[in-house]
């Protein structure tokens, strides 16, 4: 838990700050934010980067309850719902969600629903998830395996591809 928890309304200022830089830098770290709260962005933002075959917007975004993310995430969310709905599930909870994060990689594998699945689990990305939120020293960093995610019917956009390490193998079209 965060020793210093910014005001909601400075968050959301720091969030738009991020949101603005996240596109040209999603490796930079936010001044000002603890790692849970830029968890927390990176979520919110990334599916804004990834395109669902029906080409409707992510909205319900499934955290493992036991994150801390699941709380700042909610609160994010209820500052401007535009729609969107933060659950905490348990493990294998995952029906009817867009975004799931805090869950193994061993998860996706047995989902055959079009989520995105994102965990801040070393190693996620490269043993079988689709988006992993890597930390290297201060900054942040994108790590996205082509290859489960298009199995599951997403798309990553060529921005988001292009700022991430990417493992895994697209498919030709």
């Amino acid at each position: 838990m965060p020793s210093k928890r910014l005001g909601l309304s400075a968050l959301v200022g720091t969030l738009l700050c991020v949101c603005t830089v996240f596109p040209s830098e999603p490796s930079r770290s936010a001044p000002g934010l603890t790692e849970v709260e830029l968890k927390a962005v990176f979520l919110l933002r990334l599916p804004q980067f990834v395109s669902w075959p029906d080409q409707t917007a992510a909205t319900i975004f499934c955290v493992a309850e036991s994150s801390e993310v699941s709380a700042l995430l909610s609160d994010m969310v209820a500052s401007e719902p535009k729609g969107r709905e933060v659950r905490a599930i348990a493990p294998g909870q995952v029906s009817g969600c867009d975004v799931v994060y805090g869950q193994g990689p061993e998860a996706v594998s047995q989902s055959s629903d079009q989520m995105l699945w994102v965990s801040d689990q070393p190693g996620f990305a490269t043993e079988g998830g689709m988006v992993e939120l890597r930390r290297r020293g201060a900054r942040m960093g994108l790590v996205v395996n082509v290859a489960v995610l298009e199995s599951a019917g997403l798309k990553a956009s060529s921005k988001l591809l292009q700022l991430a390490e990417v493992v895994g193998e697209a498919r030709d079209e």
